[in-house]
């Protein structure tokens, strides 16, 4: 499988930290003010943090049609318990 590239452009990024909070898989962290992917592995193309950031300072490259859907950290606890 490949892994989904995910860019910030660090012009547009306004440092609200909202794709921080959104991520299901804890993708990103701040870093000063700016958003940054530190595990970009871990992303499942859900794209909630694209759709969540008010500055659309986002992009994701290698994301599938069909894996597109978003699963709450509820169900990703349940599948690391079980994968």
């Amino acid at each position: 499988m490949n892994m989904i590239e995910i860019r910030v452009d660090e012009e547009a990024c306004n440092g609200c930290g909202l794709c921080v909070k959104d991520c299901p898989m804890g993708v990103f962290e701040m870093k000063g003010s700016v958003s940054s992917p530190i595990h970009p592995e871990n992303c499942m193309g859900c794209l909630s943090c694209h759709e969540i950031c008010p500055a659309q300072a986002l992009e994701h490259r290698g994301v599938v049609a069909c894996r597109r859907m978003y699963v709450s950290m509820k169900v990703c606890r349940m599948l690391n318990r079980v994968i």
